[in-house]
């Protein structure tokens, strides 16, 4: 609906800023077009759709986006179903609820009407080569269909530093000539054509002997995959973490002491399909506003569809500050770099020390 807005918005400004005496006619045909969007992650158990409806016309499209109904179709039968050298293995019928905005906008809020099938651990969805999932709407009692099909993402996996033993290394531990250094986080890409890479940083905020937790994600950046990489990587920068924690973290007199908690990767593998549906729906910086709608979804009857069906997924690995099994010690960030974090530049005025017991002889353990 928002592409529909656009268009809207640059005729007016050709209205009112050419002198040319041709009238310009909006299109009245309130030809319906479906806004469909999905992603399926085997690592979730509850599967989200989005299905809309939009429509051109003399309406006032920002009064429109205010009203619930007209972007809902009545009547809606959609399925989604497993398949697998052509024959389906399982089947989900979407049913609808509601959930609340995250943040208010142009359209109507707080509440919003989803769709949604549920699979469980042990039955999740599962993402290999030749198992595909199929997407079948019908709309308004048959009047018209929409189907996408999409793999899900496979072959990808967490290499580095996820084993017990490695940690961040994000500086020298020299307070007074301090280096800061880059951790490589490294993977397999899969089947997956780009990847976004995240660490959420949580930390213990003391006071007296009662802590809360609080977390904060830095976003590392989005990488493309080359063709046939096996493995690939992106690097997390010291020079780039201090200054972040000192941003996240206030000077409040009350707190006495920090300790981090833990450092949780998090990297998302995207489909093709969802690369190039971000890429070609990117808003254009050209005058000339010659774009195309990407999408991989099929309506029948000579309806219109936008939007995307297509795969996502998540994967995480959790590094405590310290933890102790039975085969090794494993740690977040390693003592030179927690060292930094207590003593350093950016983060020494912040209470922060280590209750690793690898530390408890240095100056920066917690008393």
């Amino acid at each position: 609906m928002n592409k529909l807005f656009a268009v809207y918005s640059c005729l007016l400004a050709f209205v009112l800023l050419t002198s040319c005496s041709e009238e310009i006619t909006l299109t009245n045909d309130q030809k319906e077009t479906a806004v469909i969007y999905g992603l399926l992650d085997q690592a979730d158990t509850i599967h989200y759709i989005k299905i809309n409806r939009a429509f051109s016309g003399k309406n006032n499209s920002l009064e429109v986006a205010q009203i619930p109904d007209s972007s809902y179709f009545k009547d809606v039968q959609a399925f989604v179903y497993e398949i697998k050298k052509g024959d389906t293995l399982r089947k989900w019928k979407l049913r609808d609820t509601l959930i609340e905005n995250k943040e208010p906008g142009i359209f109507y809020g707080p509440i919003q009407k989803v769709y949604y099938f549920e699979t469980t651990k042990n039955a999740p969805l599962i993402g290999e080569s030749g198992r595909t999932y199929m997407f079948h709407g019908r709309f308004e009692k048959n009047k018209f269909e929409v189907t996408s099909t999409t793999e899900l993402i496979y072959g990808n996996s967490l290499i580095y530093p996820v084993s017990n033993g490695n940690s961040f290394n994000f500086a020298n531990g020299v307070i007074d000539n301090p280096e800061y250094n880059s951790t490589g986080i490294k993977f397999t890409p899969g089947n997956s054509i780009t990847t976004n890479t995240k660490l959420r940083i949580t930390i213990k905020e003391f006071i007296g002997q009662t802590f809360t937790l609080k977390s904060f994600d830095w976003n590392i950046g989005d990488l493309d995959i080359s063709d046939g990489a096996s493995t690939t990587g992106i690097n997390a920068m010291g020079s780039a973490f201090y200054p972040l924690i000192a941003k996240n973290c206030t000077k409040d007199p009350a707190i006495t002491k920090r300790q981090l908690a833990s450092i949780e990767l998090q990297v998302t593998f995207a489909s093709e399909v969802l690369f190039n549906y971000i890429t070609l729906n990117k808003p254009s910086s050209s005058l000339a506003q010659n774009k195309i709608n990407y999408t991989n979804l099929t309506a029948s009857n000579g309806m219109r569809v936008i939007g995307v069906f297509t795969a996502r997924n998540l994967k995480t690995n959790t590094k405590l500050s310290s933890e102790i099994n039975s085969q090794s010690t494993s740690r977040a960030l390693d003592s030179q770099s927690t060292k930094e974090l207590c003593l350093g530049y950016y983060t020494k005025d912040l209470h922060f020390c280590s209750d690793v017991p690898a530390d408890i002889n240095t100056s920066f353990h917690c008393n």
